[in-house]
């Protein structure tokens, strides 16, 4: 059955932990940026959440070596009276973007309507496509609903984002950059404690990983060593035999040179005397 839709104020209400909260400090053409504080639904949408957490902290690795990091990106999309979109952090034009689940993960619910202004969703290129690339509403919009997952919702700064959604655009792309200069997270010292926890976690999973890997590499390398000890030793078996079939024969040879040598022979005046015998007779 689908599930039953919520507002996201009564949401909000029956919290009972903290949620994330996440910042974009915003500069357009160059001026003094503007800060957007988020706050994520990691109760309703975990997965989703976690992936603009993380995007906004800049900790994952992507693919190629490098960080995945909104810092740097641009709000490339402005549509007035409906929403700023931004998020492309590899192509940064809306046609690129990546999670840190890998290009893209699956609709994680549409629990949520896109009921009212300052709205964080995801935007997408169709069912199941979301990756780095998020939206911010400015009015509601329930043509949205079910088609886009909402994750979030702006909780100071919505002015900023107002005034972003009134920059001068070419079709709807900004005139002059919407820049987002710095992000990160905001933490209390509960949830710091809490993080850092969670990086020693990591970072101790990834060291018995390493050893892990480690201790697969001494075993292919004392695999490989036995295999050499193995044909060596074959090589030195096969020396030996025939070193040792060499002297053999060797040996049958002289022992034949010897049975040769002792064989009699007619030496000197005797064998010419016993000719001369042999002339008479005739």
């Amino acid at each position: 059955p689908e599930p039953a839709v919520l507002d996201v104020a009564e949401e909000a209400a029956k919290v009972t932990h903290k949620r994330p909260t996440c910042y974009f400090d915003v500069s357009h053409a160059g001026g003094a940026p503007g800060r957007i504080v988020f706050e994520l639904f990691d109760d309703i949408v975990p997965k989703t959440a976690e992936n603009f957490r993380q995007l906004c902290i800049g900790e994952h690795i992507g693919k190629d070596g490098k960080k995945l990091h909104y810092k740097g990106s641009y709000f490339h999309r402005v549509v007035a009276d409906f929403m700023i979109q931004g998020g492309d952090i590899t192509k940064h034009n809306g046609t690129g973007g990546m999670s840190i689940y890998g290009q893209d993960f699956v609709d994680e619910g549409f629990t949520l309507n896109h009921t009212t202004r300052g709205l964080l969703s995801m935007a997408n290129a169709g069912r199941n496509t979301n990756n780095s690339q998020f939206f911010i509403t400015v009015k509601a919009t329930p043509w949205l609903d079910n088609k886009h997952v909402v994750f979030g919702r702006v909780i100071e700064g919505m002015d900023s984002v107002l005034a972003l959604n009134r920059v001068k655009v070419n079709g709807d792309k900004p005139i002059q950059q919407i820049l987002v200069k710095d992000c990160g997270e905001i933490l209390d010292e509960q949830q710091a404690e809490a993080r850092r926890a969670e990086r020693e976690r990591k970072a101790q999973q990834e060291r018995d990983a390493n050893k892990s890997e480690m201790e697969k590499s001494h075993e292919r390398v004392r695999v490989a060593r036995a295999k050499i000890e193995q044909d060596a030793k074959k090589v030195i078996e096969e020396t030996s035999n025939a070193v040792l079939e060499g002297i053999k024969r060797e040996r049958r040879g002289g022992a034949e040179e010897e049975k040769t040598s002792k064989k009699p022979k007619k030496l000197g005046m005797l064998a010419d005397l016993e000719d001369d015998d042999d002339d008479d007779d005739d």
